[in-house]
């Protein structure tokens, strides 16, 4: 079993930040951490992760296909990390937002993955449909709603947590589908 030590935080945070430890498995970098600055930031969550003993390996779901496991390529790592800093950063809810000005969901998700695709309905023709939301790997993309109709998309972090540009009353940030369970995801190659 391998363990997180202090350096290696240090360089996964100095690397992606926060996406990078909730990739890793730990449970100890928030989507919600406020700091001045990104230094800052990254020496609370460099504090807070080595008080912490976290395993690197996360075993908490097990992939059932060959297609799911493509999301741990570096573009969906890329966009659960460009997905988390915009929920870091105090951006706002926006409807039919698309940029730092304001996000709704589709606009986060286009955002994060650099997509053309603008709407969810248009994001959802952009993979296979795997219905076990359970086992989404971090960087699946999340919907609600049929498949013809999809209301709500937004993009998992695995374990069961997902980041999104959820409402109005809630904001960008990290959900949990205990609340809210999405209908399918998909990946993208």
């Amino acid at each position: 079993m391998n363990i997180i030590n202090t350096t290696t935080v240090k360089v996964l945070i100095g690397t992606l930040g926060a996406a990078a430890m909730l990739l890793a498995g730990t449970q100890t970098a928030s989507a919600h951490m406020t700091a001045t600055t990104p230094q800052a930031q990254a020496t609370q969550t460099t504090q807070t992760a080595a008080n912490t003993t976290t395993t690197a390996t996360n075993t908490s779901y097990n992939h059932t296909n060959s297609q799911a496991t493509t999301a741990t390529t570096s573009n969906a790592s890329g966009a659960v990390a460009k997905a988390l800093s915009v929920a870091n950063s105090g951006v706002p809810y926006v409807y039919g937002g698309s940029s730092l000005s304001g996000f709704d969901c589709s606009g986060l998700v286009q955002y994060a993955f650099g997509l053309n695709a603008r709407t969810t309905y248009q994001q959802t023709n952009l993979g296979t449909h795997h219905y076990d939301v359970a086992n989404a790997p971090a960087g699946a993309i999340l919907f609600w709603g049929s498949e013809s109709a999809p209301y709500h998309d937004g993009i998992s972090l695995g374990n069961g947590q997902y980041v999104a540009a959820q409402n109005e009353n809630d904001g960008i940030g990290v959900f949990s589908q205990t609340y809210w369970a999405p209908s399918y995801y998909i990946t993208l190659n």
